[in-house]
């Protein structure tokens, strides 16, 4: 790699065996989010990439079996993650002919260069993971329609004209969000490009976004998790309902709602103050719908929904689409809203959240 280059996805992903169920990852620092390499000790990786890393391990597992595709993924984050060398102990439940499950364990801090690679008593198992894994082109059984498919959340955006986006970062219809200055020293950022509708939102309370990773680089199989936590700063504009964002769009008439927008106003701009803020990965769920060809892909068609954003707490359902329509994976997350300050303490000492 050059230097002052990022680190492709597939450079950051890169697992080395250790033994017959232990993988050494290394979470690389470009895929951080946080204050950027000048503040390392609070720069966390992105939880889908570090769930992507764990995944490369996981296929690399069981590809002597032919299941090197991964089916369902489970994630949960006891603590938190840094950048830097880091294990995956992988638990074989069980081993079957269609579906194998495995139990993923990634550890961090304390590690040793002899098995059993951890300090149990000073490690840290900074993420969980339940996996399903099979041969997802050998799946051939029964498919039919669903009424799902019909109904406006189930709708396709509206396709770009992607030479237009690339050369000038717009067409008459999408244009790339541009991360506020607080936010572009996080590492992981830099590794997008979202372009969201000019006129808001498609439909209520819905995110829709067109993505491409900002080096060229093609989207696979196992970067599915990076690419579904991977989301632009305004997404809670897009998530509220049309009535508050009229409130946000509109000149107020009066003194009474002028001082009602302004005070929904400030609530925002709050909120989009977040380079103060931490978000961090509760558990994310993933279930791929399309194996992807192993080039993989250019262009993601995203749709975010969220049921309630409340108290510090908020889930999101993200579908992922091919640039055809096709669904290629859809995910499940729980998130909190934590300042940074929150995240600076000694590890040992305390518990992540």
């Amino acid at each position: 790699m050059a230097a002052g280059a990022r680190a492709t996805f597939s450079e950051a992903t890169k697992v080395e065996q250790l033994d017959s169920q232990t993988y050494k990852v290394n979470l690389h620092s470009d895929y951080c989010v946080g204050k950027g390499k000048a503040l390392a000790s609070i720069s966390l990786p992105n939880g889908g990439y570090t769930a992507s890393c764990m995944l490369v391990a996981a296929n690399r597992h069981l590809a002597s079996r032919g299941q090197s595709d991964t089916f369902t993924a489970h994630f949960e984050y006891p603590n938190r993650t840094s950048a830097g060398p880091a294990v995956v102990v992988i638990d074989e439940v069980k081993l079957g002919r269609t579906l194998s499950t495995l139990q993923l364990t990634l550890w961090q801090g304390a590690l040793l260069d002899h098995a059993p690679w951890f300090d149990a008593s000073r490690s840290l198992r900074t993420v969980l993971g339940y996996t399903n894994h099979a041969n997802l082109s050998a799946f051939t059984d029964t498919s039919m329609p669903t009424g799902q498919e019909v109904t406006p959340a189930a709708s396709m955006p509206p396709v770009p004209k992607f030479a237009a986006l690339k050369t000038t970062g717009s067409d008459n219809v999408w244009e790339q969000s541009r991360w506020p200055n607080a936010l572009k020293q996080s590492a992981s950022n830099e590794n997008w490009k979202f372009f969201l509708p000019r006129q808001g939102q498609l439909s209520p309370g819905v995110l829709d976004m067109w993505v491409c990773l900002a080096n060229g680089e093609k989207m696979t199989q196992s970067m599915l998790p990076y690419a579904a936590d991977s989301l632009p700063h305004n997404l809670h504009t897009f998530l509220t309902t049309p009535e508050i964002r009229a409130v946000l769009d509109e000149p107020p008439p009066n003194k009474v709602e002028r001082d009602t927008v302004m005070e929904a106003r400030q609530d925002v701009a709050r909120n989009k103050a977040r380079g103060s803020m931490w978000f961090p990965t509760v558990l994310l769920n993933l279930e791929a719908k399309t194996r992807l060809p192993d080039e993989g892909v250019e262009w993601l068609a995203v749709k975010v929904t969220s049921k309630q954003v409340k108290n510090g707490r908020f889930d999101l359902d993200v579908a992922m689409r091919g640039v055809g329509g096709e669904l290629v994976a859809l995910s499940q997350q729980v998130a909190l809203m934590v300042s940074w300050e929150r995240n600076v303490g000694k590890k040992r000492s305390e518990a992540a959240l």
